[in-house]
């Protein structure tokens, strides 16, 4: 979970990244296209990784975890 949860923060920083990138290069709508996709990659994987934290089964497994 924490990982995934920190692979959506460097999507995030990496889609932001290259949409500021994007501005400066020749080729702004390929760029700001991926940039985009990396952004709504981040948001889907953290609407998942909510959606199976809710399954009682993970939860319960996390209750358990002693670090």
């Amino acid at each position: 979970m924490r990982a995934a949860v920190l692979l959506s923060a460097l999507l995030l920083a990496a889609g932001v990244l290259l949409g500021v990138i994007a501005m400066m290069t020749p080729l702004t709508v390929p760029t700001s296209q991926l940039a985009l996709v990396l952004v709504l990659s981040a948001a889907l994987l953290l609407a998942v990784i909510f959606l199976v934290a809710l399954i009682p089964g993970v939860s319960r497994h996390m209750d358990e975890c002693r670090h």
